[in-house]
């Protein structure tokens, strides 16, 4: 008999929106924990489960493990190829499948992984499903009723260096009054703003993102992975990255800037023109750019409304072999 599947996120249930999204989907047996709050070893080696779902890498599996991550890959190094990488042999031999947002991440995963090409399924990321026919508004956020540009760098650890930190002073003079820079750190990150602002607001660390990514017209980062998110969404892009040859650093699986946007800043004044063009071109023609659309169906082709379905069907199986 089958038994339970245990889902596990690094973030508070519906914080951790790949695997809350399938953990709402999938109509067995269940139990979800957030792999922070707890000691997750006690459920995993109780012999409860055989199935684990989790949105990092493993410390301990109770048998088979699925990994979904909780961002879509594509862009930067992680796992193995990171230059200081917290995986090991020993965490990576845990997981069973890890699933890919779409076919060209595949080799990605295999390669920062060490994992054969067949072990890595394409099957889109189950967040996303929400995603089909959302439109401006649909949020519901401060964000819907001005023109709104979503700031969203990526993660860094507490204490590391941010060398992405922008005038925030001179872009409040700038801004009109219809329009809001919004901008929002990942929940182990830190407050980006230290006062209050006519223009610019900073959103909960802890809040999902996509509300927000429905309600703006351009997002920005200078290479988080919600880059694809928004393209998912129809919204244009534009990097910003103040230190020139910073993210090469890091490591990224594309060539940057130029497989990812067709917007690339290195300063305010730049970052501002950009980013009103980008929005006033999005408004005459609706669609996304060349590099855009290249961009997303090399990552998330299969992104596509059905990979909670997809990813259920999965479990079911691993469950009852």
């Amino acid at each position: 008999m089958s038994k339970p599947v245990l889902f596990a996120g690094t973030r508070p249930y519906g914080r951790a929106e790949n695997i809350s999204a399938l953990y709402d989907a999938y109509q067995g047996e269940k139990k979800y924990i957030e792999v922070s709050g707890k000691n997750i070893h006690e459920d995993m080696k109780s012999g409860e489960f055989d199935v684990l779902v989790i949105d990092d890498f493993p410390s301990v599996s109770p048998g088979k493990c699925i990994m979904i991550w909780h961002a879509i890959q594509g862009g930067k190094h992680i796992g193995f190829d990171q230059n200081y990488p917290y995986l090991n042999e020993d965490r990576a031999k845990q997981i069973d499948y890890v699933i890919a947002a779409g076919h060209g991440a595949v080799p990605m995963w295999s390669q920062c992984m060490h994992m054969p090409e067949d072990r890595i399924l394409p099957l889109g990321m189950p967040r996303t499903d929400q995603y089909i026919g959302k439109k401006k508004g649909d949020g519901h956020t401060v964000l819907a009723g001005k023109r709104a540009y979503l700031f969203v760098p990526t993660f860094r650890w507490l204490g590391e260096p941010n060398p992405i930190m922008l005038d925030y002073d001179w872009l409040d003079e700038q801004l009109y009054d219809d329009e809001i820079l919004a901008v929002k750190s990942h929940m182990a990150g830190y407050s980006i703003l230290d006062k209050r602002y006519k223009h610019i607001i900073e959103l909960p660390k802890m809040a999902p993102s996509a509300p927000y990514l429905y309600d703006c017209d351009v997002v920005i980062t200078d290479y988080s992975s919600i880059i694809f998110d928004g393209y998912l969404l129809n919204k244009p892009s534009v990097l910003i990255e103040k230190q020139k040859g910073y993210v090469d650093t890091r490591g990224m699986y594309m060539q940057y800037p130029k497989q990812y946007s067709s917007y690339m800043a290195h300063n305010e004044q730049t970052l501002l023109d950009y980013i009103r063009r980008a929005r006033y071109e999005h408004d005459l023609a609706p669609m996304l750019g060349d590099i855009e659309n290249r961009c997303m169906k090399r990552v998330a082709d299969m992104c596509d409304g059905h990979s909670c379905e997809r990813i259920c069907n999965l479990i079911d199986l691993m469950n009852g072999e």
